[in-house]
């Protein structure tokens, strides 16, 4: 089940019996899709009609594990109006429709007086799955659809079912709440993502008679539930018996069982949601409602499923958290709107995504609710509206983004609400609305347009809509609260009762939104917005002064005589906020009270504000880059510099430079500097080795990322796993290389191996912790390093002794067991996977390997990095050369630069680790973990030692290769393939190499690659370069590859120019073949040409190029179409002719076969018929001609490829779709038949 795209029953799980696949038997070439690649060979659109030879499958199929009703599965005949089978027969299902309908009403009459007794002994027989049948799948297509392919949608009309209005029975206790609603006018069937036709939608009306539309003849009413099958009905039954018995453990086994069985019957999931219910486990009972839920296509189920989660209790089920329930309403809402596209579902996802604080989504969404009201021809939402602007301002970034759209949608619904029989009065465009809308002009800087919107609105609320003299009016008198002497001078005002709504009824906000809107219009109009904002009475500090009810227009209105210039009148607004330490004061309204002070000169109160900004708690980068700048502005340049060294730190320093920060460039360049300092020349090596260690972790199957800085300081110590006698079956289990002392989890050392160490104490002519001699070491510098090194870390001296110790005895258990794990015994294939996957960690996590692999390794001790990685190889070193003294090696050798390059690490030669990283890779691949295979081979390539040794890096490629091949991984395959071509370059074998290892694989999508081009294209172009004249080569104006930075044209390899030794047709057919498989048949056919001039008498170049001309000539831009076929068809008979001269069966039957394929898809049936049947006819000499070169034991023996099967199945597909059942009846049992 897809649960994302609403795709459910389409195919059954597993695959059914008999080896049989579920792909159509005949199809549509223009509707499907291409069909996966059954094998490795080359797949065009010619070959999609007979990709398999399985049942037709159709929505709600369920295949019968018994076939006792196979004789029901009949070909889809309104697929082939001039069919045979699209004749005017009656079917006999009508003339028994009348005994059918009779039948079931008895059945229902029965069922129902069972119920009425309420008797579970009777009814003990009676499962979920007869419920369902009675009452009939609202999931169901009914017969007597009709299709309307309009826009590439399905739209269909419901026939009246024959068996609605029946009684409903229910055999166990159902989750959803008991409805009565009948089917009339309910939303049913499939959403709108997906029409009634599949995958594919429904066919098309092109080409049909025309006439009066009626329903297609045949039985009427819902098409019949399929049968599950026997053993699911009986484990459903199981299952209910004994949830009624209330032995709930074994009925969840069976319930479970019957999910497996067949996941795509809602009842299974029904019965073990309510066990796990009455159980008490309701976490679980809500996973499986929901993993259910897809095969019911219900939203009221899904409704029931978010009751149930809104009732679950944090407390008690410390999963379900606020977030965790909203993120699972809102997939539930998600499949509702998919079912039916449910208004009330999305105003409640639109109200969880405004909690979870989701901007861009809320307001998208609501623009769609807001669409779907207006085709409704409803009035808009405006609790819609409200969101959408709350959350569409929340940020600057947002508004920036959505708030054009919203005022466009506000005009809209302001258009509507204001409609001249609309009431003002009962409206749901109220005053809140209205003051929304204009601070949405307000934040858009449209201050003429607010101030004109406000009049309108105010007077339309006002219901003085017909005053629209008012408009020619420059000033705002309309709204002074009295008449005179203004208002009353107007010509067209005709004074009304006292209280006639004017300016006594405007409501304070809208008032002072007015007295804004004229303060930033323009200075002109600063005595008008004076009117209306000296009605906030700024000067009034009693107990009903409106100061302590209107604290955020206080704050709002001395932003803006701030923002304007009026410092002073913004202290009027400021000052009685401030005194009362009022919270609405927001970081900019503080800076600008502390900017009026100072410009007022009120030094002593500008002063009193500095505290409150050292000490604001800014929760967000842009406030923190404000306040540096402000304190900079002061000359605060600690205060400032504390700020910016935070945001810079955290890599917001653009802020900064955006506001203008003076000391920007000054603190780029110290954290420039400090971070230089501080990796030193070895950033890159760094990075390269975090990412080895990436490598390393999909390698060895770690799951957890590790965070660097938790072992920074070596705190960590890795547990001892278990006794040092017993390997762990699961390998180890660490975290990351840490500095401190750890146990490690490597084989203890045997008694046959070695002896015990033994405590021996510190001689000051060795070592110290060792038994090495001062003589071994001629530097003196070198040999007071390492003698500091061994006395500061002699814990991880020891340590590491004891470790090179378990890998040595490691390595020996591997050697014992490496052919017993290649014979497949199981328990040795884990424990050298075991033992392999802590060898392979032991290596990744050795940083001087991967440091640079352009480097080849001379030494293993290295001054990088401080001295860490120094530090870890000498000790390695050291405690190799310590333990090899123990075991009686006379003559130490321990330089730091020595005479030959180290080709060992930890004691065991690397011929003995590029062995266990291929051996690890082959068993991975055999057991299928094909990502932990080619990850453990790219970290291998990707240590120096592999990397810059051809011997080494040559048999880890050619490992890559044979693992590609047993994963059936053709990328993989190719990339081996690619390197060898680079490391051999012009090698004829190694190009059939290429095809033939991608032949090898089922899905060769790695065959046809950019990459794949880019190679080939640059081999011909090296070839044609190595054999032309230097002037030819100026003329063609080629380019070497490191001279060109883009494109690929005329560009050749020059250091491997020497090495072209001529055309190779290999090289060219090669590059046609990945051409054509890209599409590119007219270049493609260039490069079998020139192929084809070297050997004209190819076989199979010339059916390539017969084939590049068809598969061109049906391009729907292609030109002169018949002499391309014509072109093709030529050198298809040239093809055969050279084929046919085969002593061999099989070359001939070949022959026979793919002309009759390429009469096919040119769709003249006639021409391809008679060499299908030749193809047919050699089936027994090819099977013969097989078992006598078996028994004569040739040294290339034909095997039996034949391809009689592949030509009966065509000819089988070509019989029936011309209406001839008895010819494809024929050829099906004379071929197809396997006895």
């Amino acid at each position: 089940m897809n649960p994302n795209n609403g795709f459910y029953g389409q195919w059954p799980p597993g695959q059914p019996p008999n080896n049989r696949r579920y792909l159509p038997v005949a199809e549509d070439l223009e509707d499907e899709p291409p069909p996966p690649f059954t094998s490795s060979s080359f797949h065009d659109p010619f070959n999609r009609a007979y990709a398999t030879s399985g049942p037709a499958v159709f929505e709600g199929f369920i295949p019968d594990p018994t076939h006792e009703e196979e004789e029901d599965e009949y070909a889809n005949t309104s697929r082939y109006p001039h069919s045979a089978y699209d004749r005017d027969f009656e079917s006999s299902d009508d003339e028994q429709e009348y005994e059918r309908m009779i039948q079931e009403e008895e059945e229902r009459e029965r069922l129902l007086q069972i119920e009425n007794k309420d008797d579970s002994e009777v009814d003990a027989d009676y499962s979920s799955e007869d419920a369902q049948q009675d009452e009939g799948d609202p999931d169901e297509m009914e017969l007597g659809v009709e299709f309307e392919d309009i826009e590439g949608r399905t739209q269909y009309r419901r026939g009246r079912g024959s068996n609605r209005g029946a009684p409903k029975t229910q055999a166990i206790p159902s989750i959803l709440p008991a409805s009565n609603r009948g089917r009339r006018g309910a939303k049913r069937g499939r959403g709108s993502s997906r029409g009634r036709g599949g995958y594919h939608e429904s066919r098309s009306t092109r080409g049909r008679r025309r006439g009066k539309p009626g329903r297609v003849k045949g039985p009427r009413g819902p098409r019949p539930v399929a049968d599950p099958g026997v053993e699911w009905k009986a484990l459903q039954q199981e299952a209910n018996a004994r949830f009624i018995a209330k032995d709930y453990e074994a009925a969840l086994e069976f319930a479970q069982r019957a999910i497996q069985l067949n996941p795509e019957i809602f009842d299974a999931y029904n019965i073990a949601s309510e066990i796990y219910k009455e159980m008490g486990r309701e976490e679980d009972s809500l996973n499986v409602l929901v993993a259910g839920a897809p095969t019911k296509r219900d939203p009221e189920l899904w409704q029931y499923i978010i009751e149930r989660i809104q009732k679950l209790d944090p407390n008690v089920y410390p999963q379900f958290t606020d977030a965790n329930k909203s993120a699972a309403i809102l997939s539930c809402l998600n499949e509702i709107i998919l079912l039916n596209n449910d208004y009330e579902a999305r105003s409640l996802k639109l109200e969880i995504e405004a909690q979870l604080g989701r901007s861009s989504k809320c307001v998208g969404l609501g623009i769609k609710m807001l669409k779907t009201r207006k085709e409704q021809g409803e009035d808009p939402d405006t609790s819609v509206l409200k969101i959408m602007a709350m959350m569409g301002t929340s940020t600057l970034r947002q508004t920036r983004l959505h708030l054009r759209k919203l005022i466009t949608h506000f005009e809209e619904a302001i258009d509507v609400f204001t409609q001249p029989d609309r009431d003002p009065i009962n409206n749901e465009l109220d005053w809140e609305l209205i003051n929304i809308y204009l601070d949405l002009l307000d934040r858009a800087g449209s201050y003429s347009i607010g101030v004109s919107r406000l009049r309108q609105l105010s007077r339309w609320k006002q219901c003085r809509r017909a005053e629209t003299f008012w408009d020619e009016v420059e000033d705002d008198r309309e709204f002074d609260v009295r008449d005179e002497p203004r208002r009353a001078a107007v010509p067209g005002f005709v004074r009304q009762a006292q209280d006639a709504t004017y300016g006594s009824t405007l409501p304070l906000e809208i008032r002072v939104k007015l007295g804004l809107f004229r303060l930033r219009k323009s200075r002109d109009d600063f005595s008008e917005a004076m009117r209306h904002l000296e009605m906030m009475e700024p000067d009034n500090h009693g107990q009903d002064a409106p100061i302590w009810d209107y604290e955020d227009l206080f704050r709002i209105i001395g932003d803006a005589f701030h923002a304007t210039g009026h410092d002073q009148d913004a202290l009027r607004f400021y000052e009685p906020l401030f005194n009362n330490n009022s919270k609405e004061f927001t970081l900019m309204s503080y800076m600008g009270l502390y900017t009026c002070f100072k410009n007022q000169g009120l030094d002593d109160k500008a002063q009193k504000v500095i505290p409150i900004l050292k000490k604001w708690p800014a929760d967000n980068y842009d406030d923190l880059a404000i306040l540096a700048k402000f304190f900079e502005d002061q000359g605060m340049h600690q205060e400032a510099g504390q700020r910016a060294e935070t945001i810079y730190r955290d890599k917001y320093g653009h802020k900064l430079k955006a506001l203008g920060f003076q000391a920007y460039d000054e603190l780029r360049v110290y954290y420039y500097n400090q971070r230089r300092q501080a990796r030193g020349r070895y950033a890159v090596r760094k990075r390269a080795a975090l990412r080895n260690k990436k490598r390393m972790q999909k390698a060895t199957g770690q799951t957890g990322d590790d965070d660097d800085s938790t072992n920074e300081n070596g705190d960590v110590q890795l547990p001892a796993l278990a006794e040092p006698t017993e390997r762990p079956t699961k390998g180890l289990f660490r975290t990351k290389r840490t500095k401190a002392p750890k146990v490690q989890a490597f084989l203890a050392v045997r008694e046959e191996d070695t002896e015990m160490l033994a405590e021996a104490e510190p001689i000051l002519s060795t070592i110290q912790g060792t038994g090495i001699p001062y003589s071994a070491i001629e530097n003196r510098l070198f040999r007071r390093r390492i003698q500091r090194l061994a006395t500061e870390r002699a814990d991880d001296l020891k340590a590491a002794r004891a470790q090179h110790r378990e890998i040595v005895s490691s390595f020996n258990r591997l050697e014992e067991i490496w052919e017993v794990a290649g014979d497949g015994d199981e328990d040795a294939i884990r424990e050298v996977l075991s033992i392999t996957r802590e060898l392979i960690e032991e290596f990744s996590t050795f940083d001087i390997f991967f440091s640079n692999r352009k480097e080849d390794l001379t030494t293993y001790f290295r001054r990088v990095t401080g001295g860490d990685l120094w530090k870890d190889s000498a000790l390695m070193v050291l405690a190799v050369v310590a333990n090899n003294v123990d075991d009686g090696e006379t003559d130490p050798d321990l330089r730091e630069r020595p005479v030959t390059p180290p080709e060992d690490f930890w004691g065991i030669h690397f011929d003995k680790w590029c062995e266990a990283f291929g051996r690890y890779a082959m068993l991975l691949a055999s057991e299928g973990d094909e990502e932990q295979c080619f990850a453990t081979l790219d970290i291998a390539t990707q240590a120096n030692i592999f990397h810059r040794s051809q011997k080494y890096h040559q048999q880890l490629q050619l490992c890559r290769l044979a693992c590609a091949l047993s994963a059936d991984n053709s990328p993989q395959a190719s990339i081996a393939t690619r390197w060898l071509l680079k490391q051999h370059p012009f090698g004829t074998d190694l190009f059939r190499l290429y095809s033939a290892a991608n032949r090898l694989c089922s899905f060769p999508e790695g065959f046809s690659t950019g990459p794949a081009y880019k190679v080939l294209m640059r081999y011909v172009k090296t070839v044609d370069y190595a054999l032309l004249t230097p002037a030819q080569r100026i003329a063609y104006n080629f380019r070497t590859t490191k001279a060109s930075k883009g494109g690929f044209s005329n560009n050749f390899n020059a250091e491997d120019v020497p090495k072209a030794n001529g055309h190779d047709p290999a090289l060219f057919a090669l590059y046609g073949h990945v051409l054509m498989c890209g599409g590119s048949y007219v270049a493609a056919l260039n490069y079998y040409f020139r192929a084809y001039a070297m050997t004209p008498e190819d076989p199979v170049l010339n059916l390539c190029i017969a084939v590049a001309y068809v598969q061109h000539a049906m391009k729907r831009l292609s030109e002169n179409r018949q002499y391309q076929i014509q072109q093709g068809l030529c050198f298809l008979y040239r093809y055969y002719d050279l084929r046919t001269k085969s002593e061999h069966a099989v070359h001939r039957q070949e022959a026979e076969f793919n002309v009759g394929r390429m009469w096919h898809a040119l769709n003249l049936n006639a021409l391809a018929l008679p060499a299908y049947e030749r193809c047919v006819g050699l089936s027994e000499v090819v099977r013969r001609e097989a078992e006598d070169a078996g028994a004569a034991g040739e040294e290339r023996a034909w095997g039996c490829e034949d391809y009689g099967a592949e030509a009966a199945f065509a000819m089988q597909s070509i019989y029936s779709l011309s209406g001839n059942p008895e010819a494809a009846l024929d050829v099906t049992m004379r071929a197809l038949v396997i006895e």
